[in-house]
């Protein structure tokens, strides 16, 4: 396994930064500001998905789905599926 290394940008954190998150670096940043200049909504378009998952999940939920798969990018971004889905319901399960 390679030693983690701060200099190399990671397309979870480049997320995490477009979402206002903490968990990135300086490489991931210019990374972000990089893939804005050529395709500038991309931000948006990131924000735009947390917010589906929002909805989404709130949505299933509500209605009786009690177990969830969050299949993301590995690196944890607020709200998680399963913040969302225990907002409604503690007793949900996601893996």
């Amino acid at each position: 396994m390679e030693p983690f290394d701060t200099t190399k940008p990671n397309i979870a954190r480049v997320w995490d930064y477009w979402l206002g998150g903490k968990d990135n670096f300086a490489a991931d940043r210019e990374l972000a500001q990089t893939m804005l200049a050529v395709h500038p909504v991309s931000a948006q378009m990131a924000r735009e998905n947390r917010r589906f998952l929002g909805r989404a999940v709130s949505y299933v939920t509500a209605r009786g789905v009690r177990q969830f798969i969050d299949v993301g990018a590995g690196l944890p971004t607020a709200l998680n599926t399963h913040d969302i889905a225990r907002h409604v319901d503690p007793e949900v399960r996601v893996a």
